[in-house]
């Protein structure tokens, strides 16, 4: 081997151990506390992920993050529920529920899904709406 190419094995090699260094480091540092280095369970083994927990029985203030009266969009994140049909229980438009807006999505219905809609016609295209559809 010549010289650059030793000085090219050296540097590689002397990359890999810092590299691994400096993850020791962050592992020594962090220890469990670090969400980067934490054992998750594999969906592929059958597992799905946890669901939240239902709010609680005040789950207005608990959900109510930065406790400014309002309920935000993004504050509910995390439950399909209340985002659902956060926007029809926001009766004044201005992004956030209220408690008494919040104590009214209780009582409203879950939002139906948007029905599909069928592309099938019921009699067959002319021939020539067969043609100007084609291009032709």
């Amino acid at each position: 081997m010549g010289p650059a190419a030793t000085t090219a094995c050296g540097i590689f090699v002397g990359l890999i151990v810092f590299l691994a260094m400096a993850v020791l480091g962050v592992i020594a540092v962090n220890g469990t506390d670090n969400p980067g280095f934490t054992r998750q369970a594999s969906a592929a083994a059958g597992r799905t992920a946890d669901k939240p927990p239902p709010p609680a029985k005040d789950g207005f203030n608990s959900l109510d993050l930065n406790k400014d009266g309002g309920l935000t969009l993004a504050e509910a994140a995390g439950y399909a529920d209340i985002v659902t049909r956060f926007d029809r229980a926001d009766r004044n438009r201005d992004g956030k529920l209220t408690q008494a807006e919040f104590d009214r999505l209780a009582k409203l219905p879950p939002a139906k899904a948007p029905k599909a809609k069928s592309k099938v016609s019921k009699k067959p295209p002319s021939r020539a709406e067969a043609t100007a559809a084609a291009g032709g």
